[in-house]
């Protein structure tokens, strides 16, 4: 009886632990205003958008711009303000909801969002890791110089 509550207990702890790890994910969503070319058409980068993620401060997009946001949770809200070539007013507005479940990055093609596809979801990019200056090996050098060192010489 006891071994049971106990794995009762084990199981409702680990349940309880992916619950809110879900709840709590934090997710970076990439968003791109460029040109894309999809199933042989063009669409063509907007040259001015405001987009708001769970209703914060809205980012301002330019043509061929690419910006991060971060939103916590299993959804979020997205808000796409289309700004007419001036700038100053709003053509039109695009509001959604996403659910990306337990993936971490995603990437919205804002191009592909206006004209009402549903492909608008990308593959993130690539993170580039920066390179580390390892320190050299102690022959290194004489490696490099094909194996003979002067003597004498700085």
């Amino acid at each position: 009886m006891r071994v049971l509550q106990r794995t009762i207990v084990l199981a409702a702890l680990l349940a309880l632990g992916v619950a809110l790890f879900y709840v709590g994910r934090e997710h970076q969503i990439f968003l791109d205003n460029k040109t894309i070319e999809a199933d042989g058409k063009t669409f063509r980068a907007m040259e001015q958008v405001n987009v708001s993620v769970n209703g914060g401060d809205p980012v301002e997009l330019l043509a061929r711009d690419r910006d991060v946001v971060k939103a916590v949770g299993p959804s979020f809200s997205l808000r796409v303000e289309v700004l007419d070539s001036m700038g100053g007013n709003v053509e039109r507005t695009i509001e959604l909801r996403l659910t990306p479940g337990f993936g971490k990055d995603m990437m919205l093609s804002l191009p592909l969002l206006a004209a009402g596809r549903e492909d608008f979801l990308l593959p993130p990019p690539e993170v580039q890791a920066s390179a580390q200056s390892e320190p050299a090996a102690p022959g290194a050098d004489a490696a490099v110089n094909g194996g003979t060192e002067l003597a004498g010489n700085p």
